[in-house]
């Protein structure tokens, strides 16, 4: 009996002894770093409907409260406003730069200076005609040809800004969301885009012409006055006329359909009314 005692006892032992090491081999296993991890960034998937934040905010995604409801829609019309504006650049950088595309816009045309256009009265009429058309071409030409490379320090602005009143700016009229960009980003824009201007303007020989021009009737006392930057007003005439162009574009989005080349835009500015 004390032998079939023995027996039971070692067999329990041994039974307890197996439970006990696979159990510990269990929490060994989620002790795994890795797992935990993995599980961590799988429960916020679930929860905020993935990991990466470049993409858009699904329109089916479930949203669990009215406030994450009201957040999750102001995020998709700031979205849907920078996706406008940034169609808009690419359309008008390809419009303005052309051969033309400023000079025979009489809507972005770069004109002389304020500074000189008292003097360039005197100018004309002293047979300096020829001249002072030739500033304007060049001008304007440098502006063409540099407003390639605007579009990419356009972007870098477009996807920089923080639109803090997407609604606003999306119900704040035809060209809200273009001035919303110009008053916050068009300083740092012309500083950007200075260089590539100034660079331009010695490239095509319009500074040459410049100085010419100054050359030529120094002596007359208005010319005298005249003390500018000219490469810096090419450059804020040449965004300016940029943001202008940007702008039309945005009023096409929003007033035909058929602009909206996108489900995005389709889906912010058909709404936009309701």
């Amino acid at each position: 009996m004390k032998s079939a005692s023995t027996i039971g006892i070692f067999l329990m032992a041994l039974w307890l002894g197996t439970v006990t090491f696979a159990e510990a081999a269990d929490v060994q296993e989620s002790k795994d770093p890795l797992t935990d991890v993995q599980k961590t960034v799988e429960g916020i998937q679930s929860i905020f409907g993935g990991g990466d934040d470049s993409k858009e905010v699904s329109e089916d995604a479930p949203l669990s409260t009215p406030a994450d409801t009201e957040s999750a829609g102001t995020d998709r019309t700031a979205l849907g406003l920078k996706e406008a504006l940034l169609i808009g650049i690419k359309a008008a950088v390809n419009r303005a730069g052309v051969e033309g595309g400023f000079y025979q816009n009489p809507d972005i045309k770069i004109l002389l200076p304020e500074k000189l256009q008292a003097a360039d009265t005197v100018v004309r009429q002293l047979g300096g005609e020829e001249l002072s058309q030739a500033l304007v071409l060049k001008m304007n030409r440098a502006a063409e040809k540099a407003a390639p490379e605007a579009r990419a320090i356009f972007v870098d602005a477009v996807k920089s800004v923080t639109i803090t009143d997407a609604q606003d700016i999306l119900t704040g009229g035809d060209t809200a969301a273009t001035r919303y960009l110009e008053e916050t980003t068009s300083e740092s824009l012309k500083n950007s885009f200075y260089p590539i201007v100034k660079s331009t303007m010695e490239e095509i020989g319009a500074v040459k012409v410049y100085n010419d021009y100054l050359g030529e009737f120094k002596s007359n006392p208005l010319m005298q006055m005249v003390n500018l930057d000219l490469s810096q007003y090419v450059t804020a005439e040449s965004i300016d006329g940029l943001f202008l162009l940007v702008a039309e574009e945005e009023q096409k989005i929003r007033e035909n359909p058929a602009a909206r080349v996108t489900d995005l835009l389709k889906s912010v500015f058909g709404n936009a009314g309701e």
